[in-house]
C-alpha cells in the first residue's frame, strides 16, 4: 500500500486501488478472497499503513492494478540491515506539503521490500541524504540494530565517503575543512558558516581536474545538515550544479554522491563496508572529460 491509501480503511483501500465497490469487497472478504499480508482478512476497518501488502483472489474479474513506484538498486538484505542506492531527486524524508504521487526513499524501500516478502516490512530510518545526492542509504530492520548504529554513529564509528563535482581545482594537496554551521536566518532551506554554529569538519582529496572542473573524495568527521556542500562552497570550491550554493549551472545537475559507507555491523561488530557505483550521468559526464575512473578511484 503507497502512502495516497494508508490510514485509509482496507475495504476503502481495496476498493479504490482495485475499482471494485465496496459491497463486493466484503464479500470477497467473506470468502476468504482478501489477504493483508500473508493472512486472510477479515477486519475490514483495519486502518492501512504504508507498505501493508493486499492480495485479492477474484477469477474472472478485471482488477485495476496500480503501477509499480520506482525500484531502488538494493545493496543489502540481511535481516539486520538493509541498504539502498538512493537516486538524486528523491527525498530522505517527507515534507509537509509534497507533489501528487511524489514518494520519499524510506516508503519507496519499505513498499519494494514489502511487496517482495508478501507482507509489510518496517524500516527504521537511521540517517539522511540530501535530495540532491545520490547513494548509500541504510536502514535497520530491528530495534536492536537501530539502536547499535545510533550509538555508532554518535561516536564516529560509521565511516562516510562522497565523490563530488566542484567548480575550480582545490590543488594537490589535501585540504581540511573546519568551519561550523549554522542555519541561515534569511534563507528557511539554506545552511551557512558562522562562528555560533555547531562544530563541523570535512576533509577532502583532488582526485582528477578537467574542464575547469574537479572530481573530489569529500570525508565528512561531522553530520552537519548539508555539511558537505556547505564546507566546499566556503573553500572556495563549491558543487558544481549547486545553485544553492553558488554552483552555477556548468554541468546538468549537482553531481554528490554518497559513495561507500563503512561501520561495524550491529549483529557482530565485523566491519562492513557498503558501496553504491557511480550514477550512470556521473560516468557519462567523467568518460567524455577523459577522466579514468579505474586510476583515479580510491581501491580502499
Amino acid at each position: 500500500m503507497s502512502p495516497g491509501g494508508a490510514g485509509s480503511r482496507l475495504d476503502a483501500g481495496v476498493a479504490a486501488v482495485c475499482g471494485l465497490s465496496r459491497r463486493r469487497v466484503r464479500a470477497l472478504s467473506s470468502a476468504g478472497a482478501i489477504w493483508l499480508n500473508g493472512r486472510p482478512a477479515r477486519i475490514l476497518s483495519h486502518a492501512l499503513v504504508t507498505g501493508d501488502v493486499v492480495d485479492v483472489i477474484a477469477e474472472g474479474e478485471r482488477l485495476v492494478s496500480p503501477p509499480p513506484p520506482l525500484q531502488l538498486p538494493v545493496l543489502l538484505d540481511d535481516g539486520w540491515l538493509v541498504a539502498v542506492d538512493k537516486p538524486a531527486g528523491i527525498a530522505s524524508q517527507a515534507r509537509a506539503t509534497r507533489r501528487e504521487g511524489e514518494l520519499t526513499v524510506p516508503e519507496l524501500a519499505t513498499i519494494q521490500l514489502s511487496f517482495a516478502a508478501g507482507h509489510r516490512r518496517d524500516l527504521l530510518q537511521l540517517h539522511r541524504l540530501d535530495r540532491i545526492t545520490s547513494g548509500v542509504m541504510v536502514f535497520a530492520l530491528q530495534h536492536e540494530a537501530a539502536s547499535r548504529l545510533a550509538h555508532c554513529w554518535e561516536t564516529g564509528e560509521v565511516r562516510k565517503r562522497y565523490l563530488a563535482v566542484v567548480r575550480g581545482d582545490p590543488g594537490e594537496q589535501p585540504l581540511t575543512v573546519t568551519a561550523p554551521i549554522a542555519r541561515d536566518p534569511l534563507v528557511p532551506s539554506r545552511f551557512r558558516v558562522a562562528p555560533s554554529g555547531r562544530a563541523s569538519r570535512s576533509e577532502v582529496k583532488r582526485l582528477a581536474n578537467f574542464k575547469e572542473l574537479s572530481l573530489v573524495e569529500v570525508r565528512p568527521l561531522s553530520g552537519r545538515t548539508h555539511q558537505i556542500r556547505i564546507h566546499l562552497a566556503h573553500a572556495g570550491f563549491p558543487v558544481a550544479g549547486d545553485t544553492l550554493y553558488g554552483g552555477g549551472s556548468a554541468v546538468p545537475r549537482a553531481f554528490l554522491h554518497a559513495w561507500r559507507l563503512e561501520l561495524p555491523h550491529p549483529r557482530d561488530k565485523r566491519p562492513l563496508r557498503l558501496e553504491a557505483p557511480l550514477p550512470s550521468d556521473l560516468r557519462d559526464l567523467l568518460a567524455a572529460a577523459g577522466v579514468p575512473l579505474r586510476e583515479v578511484l580510491p581501491k580502499s
